[in-house]
Parts: C-alpha cells; sequence; structure tokens
C-alpha cells in the first residue's frame, strides 16, 4: 500500500462517486476502482459499499477513512516540514570571535544574515582568548592567527597579511627587530 491508494479512496469518500473522484484525482475511473480494489486486497476487507448511482462506508471503511486523513495530513505535514528547513535556515548557531575581527567584521555580517534569514538566531560572543568550542558549546569559532587545536576542523576564510612598522628614531634607540 502507498498514500496514493489513501488519497484515492479518501477523494471517493469525500465525493461519494468514483467517477467525481477520478475527475478531481485527474484519473480514469477504471484507475480509482482499481487503486481501491488494490487497497482493499491488501487490508483484506472491503471499504466501500457500491450500488450504480451511489457509494458508501463499511464499517471498516469508516475506520480507514479516519486513519487514511490523518496519515494523509501527517505525510503533507512532513513534506512541508522537510522542504522548509531546506529552502531557509533555521535554528540557533552560536559563534564566538576575537573582540576587533568580531566588532569590525563579524557582527555587521551577522545582523545581515539575520535579517536575511529571520528564523535563524545567532548568538555572538566576543572573548580574546582560545575557545574549547566542544566543551563550550561553540558551534563556531571564528579568529585571527594558526593555533588550531588538531582535533577541529579549521578553515581559512582570509589571508591576514601584517606589516611591522617602526620610526627612524625607534630603530636608532632599540636596534632592528
Amino acid at each position: 500500500m502507498d498514500t496514493d491508494d489513501l488519497r484515492v479512496f479518501v477523494a471517493v469518500v469525500r465525493r461519494g462517486s468514483f467517477a467525481l473522484a477520478a475527475q478531481h484525482l485527474g484519473l480514469s475511473r477504471a484507475g480509482v476502482s482499481k487503486r481501491i480494489r488494490v487497497l482493499e486486497a491488501w487490508l483484506g476487507s472491503p471499504l466501500l459499499h457500491r450500488t450504480t448511482r451511489h457509494v458508501a462506508l463499511t464499517e471498516e471503511g469508516g475506520r480507514v477513512f479516519q486513519w487514511a486523513q490523518r496519515i494523509i495530513d501527517d505525510v503533507e505535514q512532513l513534506v512541508q516540514e522537510v522542504k522548509g528547513t531546506h529552502s531557509q535556515p533555521h535554528g540557533s548557531l552560536r559563534v564566538s570571535s576575537s573582540f576587533g575581527l568580531g566588532q569590525q567584521w563579524l557582527a555587521p555580517a551577522i545582523a545581515a544574515l539575520t535579517t536575511t534569514y529571520p528564523g535563524l538566531q545567532v548568538r555572538l560572543e566576543l572573548m580574546d582568548r582560545l575557545v574549547d568550542v566542544a566543551s563550550e558549546d561553540i558551534d563556531l569559532d571564528i579568529r585571527v592567527g594558526d593555533d588550531i587545536a588538531p582535533h577541529l576542523i579549521a578553515r581559512r576564510l582570509l589571508a591576514n597579511h601584517r606589516v611591522l612598522c617602526a620610526s627612524p628614531d625607534y630603530l636608532a634607540r632599540r636596534g632592528l627587530p
């Protein structure tokens, strides 16, 4: 049995007719009749009393109809929920960084991110110390430097070039570093 058989059954019951159900579903009457027979065979019980002009539920058909509606609703809700999770990010994200990098670069980027994706809650924590992401329950740590614990997965985002400058006076007093 699959949910399509249940959908056909529910359509027949709601419309009170194989012909109207077939029209609604875009199927032939024979196709609707076959799906109902397959469902009845699988369940081992007749679900409908059929006459030339009327369709009525059997006792078992009434129970199956109630279950079928719930199952179809649950499947549709599941599909919407799963598709929704792929369409836009949502949930909580805990990010840590150093004060300078966090204030200058990350805070504006996170503000733009949460505006674009309102279902995403980002908590930015700024601290100038190494963070143990596992024990402190941090999802993402963005840092300047190469001090990376070997058990973590790290990606270089940007190169950080620095220039060391000194005045001629300083160099005369202290020498070359």
